[in-house]
């Protein structure tokens, strides 16, 4: 039986911790899919990856045992489609601004009567044709999740949340510093009490919150103050910051 661990651990009240992975390795992919993390995040928005080497990634990161997340890169059904058939069963869906955005992401998801998504035969999705009843349990293994990334988006969130199928609210307080006048100031009180904000949104109509963070104090603060899907950088950064620290050896001495 197809199954999505992530979606399933999320909706029985779980936190879950993990990384975005933008390095476009399947190495490094599957260094993050080994670990203790909750989840493996392939970014297509801001990283070089494409379609082939995402679902590589995606390969690697099951392979060794992790549950993977994908983020397309842009609102557009076709991206979904051949996700999903390459076997992604949780989209990220970044700048959802509106109820019509999240009523495309939810729809691009979805087999008709209720959404767009084409049917194939045979798909890693549907174990190659084994899985006889994929179509009629993939709308439920599938799991949204909608960036809050603009004042718009923190205008709209109450509608947003509301729209049947969207599973969790995600706020990208990069993008969302920046639509606020302040931008490279994503720790800006303005914006953590946004983020807060659509937090609460989120909690009143019982459905998880996830944010972007650059730390473990910060992914601390934010599981102390409720939100339950926390993606801490990126293994990109993560690589970058621990070489600096090497290169900074000889100066110590």
């Amino acid at each position: 039986m197809l199954k999505n661990i992530f979606k399933e651990k999320i909706l029985n009240g779980e936190s879950l911790i993990g990384i975005f992975a933008s390095l476009g390795s399947e190495i490094a992919a599957e260094v993050l899919g080994s670990s203790k993390i909750d989840y493996t995040l392939i970014d297509m928005e801001h990283a070089p990856n494409d379609i082939r080497n995402t679902v590589n990634q995606m390969q690697a990161v099951k392979a060794a045992g992790g549950e993977c997340l994908v983020r397309i890169p842009v609102l557009d059904p076709t991206y979904s489609k051949r996700l999903l058939d390459a076997g992604a069963t949780t989209i990220m869906f970044p700048q959802i601004n509106s109820v019509e955005d999240a009523k495309i992401a939810v729809s691009s998801v979805q087999y008709p009567p209720k959404g767009i998504r084409g049917i194939a035969g045979a798909t890693r999705a549907n174990d190659f044709g084994r899985e006889k009843d994929y179509l009629n349990i993939a709308d439920d293994i599938i799991c949204v999740i909608c960036q809050i990334e603009s004042l718009s988006a923190c205008e709209n969130a109450k509608d947003i949340v509301q729209v049947e199928g969207v599973d969790i609210l995600f706020i990208g307080p990069g993008d969302l510093s920046a639509d606020m006048g302040l931008i490279q100031n994503r720790n800006a009180p303005e914006v953590k009490s946004k983020a807060l904000e659509v937090l609460k949104i989120a909690k009143d109509f019982h459905k998880p919150c996830g944010i972007m963070v650059s730390s473990i104090k910060e992914a601390q603060e934010m599981l102390e103050l409720g939100f339950s899907v926390i993606a801490v950088n990126t293994d990109l950064v993560l690589l970058r910051n621990a070489t600096d620290e090497i290169s900074k050896i000889k100066n110590n001495i």
